[in-house]
């Protein structure tokens, strides 16, 4: 069973603002809690999916070769970051039931989000237990269901402020931001 100050790590890295918690914001103030719900499982899905294929690549890339991994992950996630805030930017306000956010985007972003890697990269240096996981998958749900809250306040108290253009542009200036600071951080 994992240590409670091990946990507790890993629970406020899941819970440190980044693009899949704030997609999961946005979702929630913009189309509500059940069109949200799906995302959370996707959340969880892509978790998973990191945790599994970085305890893989872990053995079969030669050490000499991980940084080029690590550079053209870095890459991915944002060029699909500044790609993301374009779409979100340039979506349309028209119509009542069209999504800001897709459980499909959530799910990429989550697999390219550097915070996957990283939490894969402590649950392995920690042992990936059965335990672990059970953790790791429990944790993201908390973490997921503070954003979702945090989303459905903002969609019921900023609904005056906050329409559905500025809450869009806001999230697309967010995404972008994130782009930049991994940009930033790459080099």
């Amino acid at each position: 069973m994992p240590d409670l100050d091990f946990l507790a790590l890993l629970g406020g890295l899941l819970l440190t603002p980044g693009p899949t918690n704030l997609l999961l914001a946005v979702s929630t103030a913009s189309s509500g809690l059940r069109r949200t719900a799906s995302m959370l499982g996707a959340v969880v899905l892509a978790y998973l999916a990191i945790m599994a294929a970085v305890a893989v690549l872990a053995t079969l890339i030669p050490p000499d070769s991980q940084s080029a991994v690590r550079t053209a992950m870095k890459v991915c996630a944002i060029l699909w970051l500044l790609w993301l805030a374009y779409s979100v930017w340039t979506g349309s306000d028209d119509g009542v039931d069209q999504r800001l956010v897709t459980t499909r985007q959530v799910l990429v972003t989550t697999l390219v989000n550097p915070k996957a890697t990283i939490v894969a990269l402590l649950v392995l240096s920690h042992g990936m237990t059965t335990w672990l996981v059970i953790a790791v998958v429990a944790l993201t749900c908390l973490a997921g269901a503070a954003w979702i809250t945090v989303g459905l306040l903002i969609g019921r108290n900023g609904s005056g402020l906050l329409g559905r253009g500025v809450l869009r542009k806001a999230s697309a200036i967010c995404l972008a931001g994130f782009g930049v600071l991994l940009a930033g951080a790459s080099l």
